[in-house]
C-alpha cells in the first residue's frame, strides 16, 4: 500500500480509537450515584417556598403568602395632565407629585406615562425657574432632573391618550410612548384637569367624555390588556367620568360627587397659584408614609378620606372589583411587584414526583404557573447570595472514571503513532521506512 492511503488509514484508526475511549468514559460517569441531598424541606427554614414546593404538606398557602395575593406580575402607571396654561400650575404639581410616588415605591420610568403639557417650569411668570412645588414651603422640586415626559405639550390630545389604552398606534410610535401591558398587569390611571358633568377638557380645547373612557377600559378588557385597573381622577364632578365604565376589575376613586366642585389646597404667595388640589394632597399625605411592600390596603386608604378636609364628597365605585377593597393592597397599584427573597444560607431543592404535583380547583394553570415562578426565584436567590458558600462535600461525582478514560485514550493514541498498524502491511511498510531513511 503507498505511504500516503496507509498514513490516512492510520489516521482513521486513531479517530476511531479516540472516540471509543471517550465513549467508555461517558458510559462510565452514567454509573456514578446520584449526588446526596437534603431530603426535608426542614433543613433549609430560610426559604419557605422551597419548603411549601417540595414537602408532602399544604404547599398553596405558602406560595400564595410569597406572592402578591392580586395575581398581577406587572405594575404600571399612566399619569395624565390635562390643562395647561400657567394659572393650572396646581393640575401640573398634582401630576408629578404622583409620578414622585409611584417612582418612589418602585415602579419604573420604563411602565409610567406620563403625559404632560409642560409650560410651567420654564414659564416666563415662574419666579424659580426650571421648578415645579406642590408646597408653599418648596421643599421638594418636583421638575427636578429625573423626570422622563413621555406626551409633551401638544401631544397630550384625546386621539393619544385613547391610543395609548388601547395600543392602537401608528408603527412610528416607540416603545417608549406605549401602554406594554398584559393580563397580569395592574393598571394606575391617573387624571386632573378640569372637568364637568361627564366631560374632562384636554387643554381647552378639546373634550373626553365618560364614554370614551368607559370604551376604552372595554376594548382593553376584550384585548386582555390589564389585570385590574385603578382609576383615579381629580376635577370638578369627577365622579361622572366613571359612570358609564363597564368593565370588570376596575375600582375608581374621584374627587368629587357629581353637581360638586374640587377645590385647590393652599397657594404660594411668591408663585402666585395654587400649587396642588385638595383631594391629591391628602391623597398623597398617606402615600407618602408608605414604604414599597407596605401592607395597607385601598379600604384603609378610603378611610382616610375626609369631607370637611377635602371640601368635596370623594366617590368611590367598587361593584365592577369583586375582589374588594379590604384585600387589595395600596402598593398593588401605587408600588412595582417585587417578589424577590434573598438568603445568606444555601439551599437545595428535592422535586417531588410529577403525580404529587396537582393542579388547585380554584386557581386552575394559575397555581403551576407561580409554583415555576418560585422555583425561578429560588434560583435567582441563590445566584445573588454569597458566592463564596463552601462546597457540600457529600455526593460530590467522582474524576476518577473520567481520568481513567483520558489516560487510556491518550495510550492508544500513543500506540497508534509509535508502534503503527498491525499486520503484514504495517511491517512492510515499516521496513520500507527504514530502508528509505
Amino acid at each position: 500500500m503507498p505511504p500516503r492511503l496507509n498514513n490516512i488509514k492510520r489516521t482513521k484508526s486513531t479517530t476511531l480509537l479516540a472516540y471509543g475511549s471517550f465513549l467508555l468514559t461517558a458510559l462510565s460517569l452514567l454509573h456514578l450515584p446520584a449526588p446526596a441531598v437534603a431530603t426535608t424541606p426542614e433543613a433549609y427554614p430560610q426559604f419557605n417556598v422551597s419548603a411549601a414546593l417540595w414537602s408532602n404538606g399544604p404547599a398553596e398557602a405558602e406560595v400564595e403568602g410569597f406572592f402578591s395575593t392580586s395575581g398581577h406580575t406587572n405594575n404600571w402607571a399612566v399619569l395624565v395632565c390635562t390643562s395647561r396654561f400657567w394659572f393650572n400650575y396646581r393640575h401640573i404639581a398634582n401630576t408629578l407629585s404622583m409620578y414622585h410616588t409611584v417612582k418612589r415605591l418602585g415602579i419604573p420610568d420604563s411602565n409610567i406615562i406620563l403625559m404632560l403639557s409642560d409650560d410651567v417650569a420654564c414659564n416666563a411668570r415662574n419666579h424659580f425657574p426650571a421648578t415645579v412645588y406642590n408646597n408653599v414651603g418648596r421643599f421638594l422640586d418636583l421638575y427636578g432632573k429625573n423626570i422622563e415626559v413621555d406626551y409633551r405639550g401638544y401631544e397630550v390630545t384625546v386621539e393619544n391618550f385613547i391610543r395609548l389604552l388601547t395600543g392602537r398606534h401608528d408603527p412610528s410610535i416607540p416603545r417608549s410612548k406605549r401602554l406594554l401591558t398584559d393580563d397580569r398587569s395592574n393598571i394606575l390611571v391617573y387624571m386632573t384637569g378640569h372637568g364637568g358633568e361627564e366631560f374632562l377638557k384636554f387643554q381647552d380645547a378639546e373634550e373626553i367624555s365618560s364614554y370614551d373612557i368607559a370604551d376604552a377600559f372595554g376594548q382593553m378588557h376584550e384585548k386582555s390588556r390589564y389585570h385590574e385597573i385603578f382609576f383615579m381622577i381629580d376635577t370638578c364632578q369627577a365622579a361622572s367620568m366613571y359612570k358609564q365604565i363597564y368593565s370588570p376589575n376596575i375600582i375608581a376613586a374621584a374627587s368629587a360627587l357629581t353637581g360638586q366642585n374640587s377645590y385647590s389646597h393652599h397657594l404660594d404667595p411668591e408663585i402666585g397659584v395654587a400649587v396642588i388640589d385638595r383631594f391629591t394632597y391628602y391623597n398623597l399625605e398617606t402615600l407618602e408614609r408608605l414604604q414599597n411592600g407596605a401592607q395597607d390596603t385601598l379600604q384603609e386608604l378610603f378611610q382616610t378620606y375626609s369631607v370637611s378636609a377635602i371640601a368635596s364628597t370623594p366617590g368611590i365605585r367598587t361593584d365592577l372589583y369583586p375582589r374588594g377593597t379590604q384585600k387589595a393592597l395600596v402598593t398593588d397599584f401605587f408600588g412595582g411587584v417585587q417578589n424577590i427573597e434573598l438568603t445568606k444560607k444555601g439551599y437545595t431543592l428535592t422535586p417531588r414526583a410529577s403525580s404529587d404535583i396537582a393542579p388547585s380547583r380554584r386557581k386552575g394553570k394559575a397555581v403551576h404557573h407561580r409554583k415555576e415562578t418560585a422555583i425561578a426565584t429560588a434560583t435567582a436567590s441563590k445566584t445573588v447570595r454569597n458566592s463564596a458558600l463552601p462546597l457540600q462535600d457529600a455526593g460530590r461525582p467522582s474524576l476518577v472514571p473520567f481520568l481513567a478514560g483520558a489516560v487510556v485514550c491518550a495510550a492508544l493514541v500513543w500506540a497508534v503513532q509509535t508502534v503503527g498498524i498491525t499486520g503484514e502491511r504495517g511491517k512492510a511498510y515499516a521496513g520500507r521506512h527504514r530502508k528509505v531513511r
